[in-house]
């Protein structure tokens, strides 16, 4: 406490001497744990704010002090959080072969790297793969000696030269079959090294299939054992990369919209009492739970590197989503802000010493609470100064006011705009509940079109995609045998064609009948490889993937999963290497740009409601948010069991913030527009009891509670039919707050 000397003063009517003998210290014992203060020691100048105490009088309050710092202040909004593995780092391991487990080489808890073998399968199908391959390459080797030989017979004229053409079409024919048989190996993802060596062995190998994981990380599961029949796709390990979890957190509706990218996130989790993660916002999700309605945003939190994981998926918790504000704020402990009515003011020490203490009252706009610490932004504080943190709430009764005049302070923080009654057109209405909604254009799921596992996600939470851009990719042996199919039609179609052009060329000699059938055999492979380019098409391969097929054998291995519209990504609920179906949704893509209000008309309502009606629109998450729309579409149909008629309203312009599937709206249908009449905003009405009243500022600047009869009332005025004259000027924001400082000085 600063030294001074103890100021006397003498000031005329307007300095009340307060806590005498009878009503001081009456009033100061009805405060439980203080004595009663001497029959003298305060001093009170209510003009002024200004309080002096002596030494018994101030440690009779007990008045305590503190120092006004710069800090900041920071609100927080608290969620529920689950820790989840993120996309690209959990995955499922399995075999693209049927076959039986030989060998295991991972188990649960134990650390791999992506690519290793987790487990062999032995499968008959690898089996007859390779004796597929080797027979292939003993007739190929056959057919080229068959062929060398009647090329030496033929040029001495000793056989048919039809001969050697039959013999040059089988070797083609056995090349054709060594190719596809090397495009199967290929496509089953075994090395090529390996399918050379067995070539070269000429005999088959002693050879298993390998389980490969598709991410580094820790086994999590692996229900098998050594003999365990498995089928192709079937899922064997699982695989999960602890270096960084997701934090998912759950926010309301109503909060969406002070939730931005970047924001501060403080995690608490039930396994670590105490501790807190600190993260900040990557993704805020675009999609709203049609059931709970709250909106996931995502934070994620790393694991400290060459030790064991503390975070781990499926951990759950709360968080604290922190809203911005300055770095640093005029700032006082809570205990120091005493509120009346709609002032907040604080008691400044201007002077202290052993013998008494001089105070003032000052009034602020505070502004965000926190951590017991209160904002001060506005009221002339600045740090170091020194304020009442106990005892102010006692000495608050010695400045009771008379009448309703806020300080600019108070006036600040209750947001108070005052607007003249005026005329105005209270229009005819009808409100309705509603919710957002996305036409079925702007709703689209993303599949893929063959069945198989998931081999790639190439986009995140939240991430905007155009139509036709590849999301994620899966490896599919339906695609695998489609591409096998078109690389054999090339092969036998170009085969057919030679044949065919080597008969024409031979004139004569070859009989009609037979070229005939050659031609329609070159025809039937022309137009089977259109079809099976078109498949290939439609499973979604790009033309260079499928000319590649053609020219070079070179198969796909994926299916790629592409995005059917423009959009951003709502939604994915699967894992790398989890099997999929054909065709089911893997992806929910949403095109938030143009979103349309449905609303549920009741029954009773259905005489007033027509297509082309004019309408206002308010949604629940965005309380700054009004729209106007027309309604353009009408279910024609009551529900059976809501009794509602649904009707779509079209906003005239896309929202400035993009709107939610499903999130609430209150729409306001516009059935008529009467001659103007007094009216006041709504928010300038408040209510006590069956009364409702308004507050017009007098020429001083003190407010007078007056009571008013209301009429008509839209979603925004309301008719005033007596109590107003037009120009009174009305407090229109600020009301509610003038409703409880009136109540504390009436």
């Amino acid at each position: 406490m600063r030294p001074t000397r103890l100021r006397r003063t003498a000031r005329p009517a307007g300095l009340a001497v307060a806590l005498l003998l009878t009503a001081a210290a009456t009033w100061v014992l009805a405060h439980e744990g203080h004595a009663p203060l001497p029959t003298r020691g305060a001093q009170v100048d209510a003009a002024t704010g200004q309080v002096i105490l002596s030494r018994d009088a101030r440690e009779a309050l007990d008045v305590q002090t503190a120092e006004v710092e710069s800090r900041p202040v920071t609100e927080s909004l608290l969620a529920y959080a689950t820790l989840t593995a993120p996309w690209q780092n959990h995955a499922f391991a399995s075999s693209r072969v049927a076959g039986r487990v030989v060998r295991l080489h991972a188990q649960p808890g134990q650390s791999v790297a992506a690519g290793d073998v987790l487990a062999e399968v032995e499968s008959a199908e690898l089996e007859a793969l390779q004796l597929e391959l080797l027979n292939a390459q003993n007739d190929t080797r056959l057919s080229e000696k068959i062929v060398a030989d009647l090329e030496r017979t033929v040029r001495v004229g000793a056989v048919r030269g039809q001969d050697l053409i039959d013999a040059e079409t089988k070797l083609r024919q056995n090349r054709n079959a060594l190719a596809v048989a090397r495009a199967k190996w290929a496509g089953l993802g075994l090395p090529g090294p390996d399918l050379d060596a067995l070539l070269r062995a000429g005999t088959p190998q002693p050879r298993t299939f390998p389980v490969r994981t598709p991410v580094r990380g820790t086994v999590v599961h692996a229900d098998l054992a050594v003999g365990k029949v498995v089928e192709p796709l079937e899922h064997l390990f699982e695989v999960v990369d602890l270096s960084a979890v997701w934090v998912r957190v759950d926010v309301l509706e109503q909060d969406l919209h002070r939730v931005e990218v970047g924001q501060p996130i403080e995690v608490r989790l039930t396994a670590y009492h105490g501790e807190v993660f600190r993260a900040e916002v990557k993704v805020k999700g675009a999609f709203l739970d049609p059931r709970t309605h709250l909106n996931a945003v995502w934070a994620e939190l790393p694991n400290p590197p060459g030790g064991d994981p503390r975070i781990l998926p499926g951990m759950s918790g709360e968080a604290r989503l922190l809203l911005p504000g300055p770095a640093a704020a005029t700032a006082v402990p809570a205990g120091a802000v005493v509120r009346e009515g709609a002032e907040h003011y604080v008691l400044v020490e201007e002077a202290g010493a052993t013998g008494g203490s001089e105070y003032r009252r000052r009034a602020v706009a505070v502004g965000r609470q926190a951590g017991g610490w209160v904002e001060v932004r506005s009221g002339g504080l600045f740090p170091g100064d020194r304020v009442v943190v106990r005892g102010g709430h006692e000495l608050a009764g010695l400045f009771a006011q008379g009448v309703l005049r806020p300080s600019p302070e108070a006036a600040r923080g209750i947001g108070l705009e005052v607007e003249p009654a005026t005329l105005r057109a209270v229009e005819d209405v009808a409100e309705i509940d509603g919710a957002v909604d996305l036409p079925p254009a702007r709703r689209a799921s993303a599949s893929s079109p063959l069945a198989g596992t998931v081999s790639k996600i190439l986009v995140d939470r939240g991430q905007p995609v155009r139509a036709g851009d590849v999301l994620a990719e899966v490896v599919s042996l339906d695609l695998h045998a489609l591409q096998l199919d078109l690389l054999r039609a090339r092969l036998e179609g170009e085969l057919q064609e030679e044949t065919y052009g080597r008969l024409k060329a031979s004139g004569e000699a070859t009989p009609r009948r037979r070229l005939l059938e050659q031609e329609a055999l070159a025809n039937a492979g022309r137009q089977q490889r259109d079809a099976l380019r078109g498949k290939l098409r439609v499973a979604g391969l790009a033309d260079d993937q499928i000319a590649a097929v053609l020219k070079t054998g070179a198969v796909a291995e994926a299916v790629p999963v592409r995005s059917p519209i423009d959009g951003v990504v709502v939604g994915f609920d699967r894992t790398l290497g989890q099997a999929v179906k054909a065709e089911e949704p893997l992806f929910a893509v949403h095109d938030l740009t143009r979103p349309v209000i449905q609303g549920h008309v009741s029954e009773r309502d259905l005489p007033r409601v027509r297509v082309g009606q004019r309408i206002r629109v308010r949604v629940a998450g965005d309380p700054g948010f009004l729209a106007d729309g027309t309604v353009a579409r009408s279910g024609r149909v009551v529900g059976p069991d809501s009794r509602t008629l649904s009707v779509w309203v079209e906003l005239d312009r896309p929202p400035a913030r993009p709107l939610r599937h499903n999130q609430l709206a209150r729409l306001t249908l516009v059935l008529g527009r009467p001659r103007p009449v007094l009216a006041v905003p709504r928010s300038a009405v408040v209510s006590e009891g069956t009364r409702a009243y308004a507050f017009v500022r007098q020429p001083d600047g003190a407010f007078e509670r007056v009571p008013v009869e209301l009429g008509r009332a839209d979603d925004r005025f309301v008719e005033v039919v007596r109590g107003l004259n037009p120009g009174d000027p009305v407090a229109v924001r600020g009301a509610a707050e003038l409703q409880t400082a009136y109540a504390g000085i009436k």
